[in-house]
């Protein structure tokens, strides 16, 4: 009896510690559950943040496939800044696009564009200028900038005294290769005036031609081989061929007569394929690339190529490369590069 007597004594807590327990059982409580809020409140504001990252890429991306088609095509080209604008501000407010439930407006992001030197020179900051850089070594790609931000409802960290709305920000860089280099190519050129017609005094791609003869009288197109020394064209050419100046572009030799057969072997209606594009087609000349338009086939009927060029083509044989001088109407596919 006196040993179960002690025991009970041993067990049962002072005067007043039974109050002290409850009180830091709702200490610990407490601070439990302003851990788990912060956790949870965590969690979605990187949920959102990716939302919002997702977004600003979609919309850069969508900027840049709107630089073409590029504004006066030749010695003077420009992509077309204000509609690539346009087309990422489009893609923000698409009602797929959303943060934290909520969708986005066009106006919600900043939209900046310019020059993005893919091989900067050391310590350069990238500033996006609107001019092309002179160094074509820094492999200068036009680019569309997309800066977004969403306010985060914290619903549980209050509780623990940290403030609410959070600001989650991402920026989204798309660069669009410019059609420089190109490989794959079939080998048919056609002349600069049959892909560009001049209309109040600008450039443009003539969308309407409807048929083209290649070796045909009006000088609109031939075939051509790498050399003079070949008697007929490759199938289709693997190696890049460069666009540029006189001087830095690759030279072809425009042959004589029609390879109805090799066209006919090469092509089908409906296929869009890349063209070389030179000053003009006469034949048993070597002359140089000075650019790339893209032609979407109707029909073919002899030596003749039914259908008409298009003014925006993203042809995934361009790598980003050095170059000047370029007429453009095709580029590479859009690509995301890092702030």
């Amino acid at each position: 009896m006196h040993n179960n007597r002690r025991a009970k004594e041993q067990l049962t807590p002072p005067l007043g510690e039974s109050g002290a327990v409850a009180v830091y059982f709702l200490l610990i409580f407490g601070v439990l559950c302003g851990i788990g809020g912060l956790a949870v409140d965590y969690g979605n504001m990187v949920r959102v943040r990716a939302e919002v990252q997702r977004t600003a890429d979609a919309a850069a991306l969508a900027g840049a496939a709107g630089l073409l088609p590029y504004t006066n095509p030749g010695s003077n080209s420009t992509p077309n800044w204000a509609n690539a604008v346009t087309k990422a501000q489009t893609m923000l407010s698409n009602v797929a696009n959303k943060a934290d439930n909520q969708q986005f407006a066009a106006d919600d992001g900043t939209v900046a564009y310019g020059y993005w030197l893919l091989a900067p020179p050391t310590g350069f900051v990238q500033t996006l200028p609107t001019a092309r850089p002179t160094t074509a070594a820094y492999l200068p790609e036009p680019a569309i900038k997309v800066t977004l931000s969403r306010n985060v409802s914290l619903y549980l960290a209050p509780l623990v005294g940290v403030s609410t709305p959070k600001t989650v920000s991402a920026i989204g860089i798309a660069i669009l290769p410019e059609a420089y280099t190109t490989s794959k190519l079939i080998p048919i050129a056609v002349s600069y005036d049959t892909v560009y017609n001049t209309s109040g005094g600008n450039v443009v791609i003539d969308v309407t031609e409807t048929g083209i003869m290649v070796n045909s009288n009006k000088n609109e197109a031939g075939w051509f081989t790498m050399t003079s020394g070949e008697n007929f064209p490759q199938s289709v050419i693997n190696n890049p061929l460069t666009a540029g100046t006189d001087l830095s572009a690759t030279n072809i030799y425009l042959q004589p007569g029609s390879e109805v057969t090799l066209m006919h072997q090469l092509l089908t209606a409906g296929q869009t394929f890349v063209v070389t594009v030179v000053q003009n087609v006469e034949q048993k000349t070597t002359v140089p690339i000075i650019g790339f338009a893209a032609f979407q086939v109707d029909s073919l009927t002899g030596p003749t190529m039914t259908g008409h060029f298009v003014n925006q083509y993203f042809d995934p044989n361009v790598v980003p490369s050095a170059g000047t001088g370029i007429i453009s109407s095709v580029a590479g596919t859009p690509k995301l590069v890092s702030p």
